[in-house]
């Protein structure tokens, strides 16, 4: 559940070449394409760009949210929050060139045969972590690249997760299909509850809240939504969003806009851990729960580079639809 996760990996090492230290410029990823897609490693002004664009994720972050990201004591702005993010994009080093063009390299074959949507340009950003926590993440058509331990195998994971994320962004309607795998249907986007939107955690990789899942609780039928709030508004020394953040399954009443339900003028609301059927549904084989575009990215990244999944069954379900998918 945790992004950060993610970073814990082996000690496998890839050897990388030597070669220019610095490149001042957006560079190809040697040549390589993605089912039609070019990487390309993004100039510190290209990548300023991205980060620091007035975009739905940047609205939907909440005050605490903002605050955490920057370390501040006192309230910080959405513009202060844009120009704090781009001050993080650093410039690319050939061997992080090459490090990341061999992830993409073992990536390629796969993406062509699973036939993923794609733009025509994806861009890799060089971050210096500070702008989540050290976590890799996605804005628009790029994949922002924090410090991480070189692991070859891993990057390749890391990589086909975040790609994953630019493809549904621009495939919507493929994203509802994959959703569909793992128990989610389409409805109007959520109004935020009011009392929730100052803890409000805005995900990068997904700021929209327009699926739901319908369940029981109880032996009460239910549609719920997993939203993800901070469950307190002070970090401790060392901590950032990720160890308050908290999953909460949302009753809601679907609609053109979708509503939260009430009961005695509180909030309906579950732990996960009080509705079994959601963490069933979703499948087994990853922790990523939080929302059904990260629970299907991580399904996608097993897929992508055959790794061995604790329920086969829903990889091959993922491939399917991809294949099936006209673009």
């Amino acid at each position: 559940m945790d992004r950060r996760r993610m970073l814990k990996r082996g000690a496998a090492v890839m050897a990388a070449p030597l070669l220019p230290l610095l490149f001042a410029a957006g560079s190809r990823a040697s040549g390589l394409t993605l089912n039609g897609a070019t990487p390309s490693f993004a100039s510190v002004e290209q990548g300023r760009a991205v980060l620091g664009a007035d975009d739905d994720w940047v609205a939907a972050t909440g005050a605490f949210q903002r605050a955490a990201t920057l370390g501040s004591a006192t309230p910080v702005s959405r513009e202060q929050l844009r120009r704090f993010c781009a001050d993080a994009v650093l410039p690319w080093t050939g061997p992080l060139e090459a490090r990341w063009s061999q992830a993409l390299t073992l990536l390629a074959p796969r993406f062509k045969a699973l036939n993923v949507p794609l733009p025509r340009e994806l861009l890799l950003i060089h971050s210096n972590g500070r702008d989540a926590a050290n976590a890799p993440y996605t804005r628009a058509n790029a994949v922002v690249l924090p410090p991480m331990p070189d692991d070859t195998r891993h990057d390749a994971f890391v990589l086909a997760h975040e790609i994953f994320h630019v493809a549904s962004r621009g495939a919507p309607a493929l994203a509802t299909k994959l959703y569909k795998l793992i128990g989610f249907e389409p409805t109007g986007p959520l109004q935020w509850p009011a009392e929730w939107v100052e803890r409000r955690i805005a995900n990068p990789d997904a700021t929209h809240d327009r699926h739901l899942m319908r369940t029981a609780v109880d032996g009460r039928p239910v549609a719920l939504m997993p939203l993800l709030v901070a469950a307190r508004t002070e970090l401790k020394p060392g901590e950032t969003v990720f160890n308050v953040l908290e999953v909460r399954l949302l009753e809601v009443a679907p609609g053109g806009v979708t509503l939260p339900v009430r009961r005695d003028g509180e909030l309906a609301w579950h732990a996960t851990a009080r509705v079994p059927d959601y963490l069933a549904r979703l499948g087994g084989n990853t922790g990523y729960i939080f929302h059904p575009e990260e629970t299907m990215a991580d399904n996608f990244a097993m897929l992508a580079i055959g790794a061995r999944a604790p329920n086969p069954g829903l990889l091959k379900q993922v491939e399917s639809v991809l294949l099936a998918n006209v673009t």
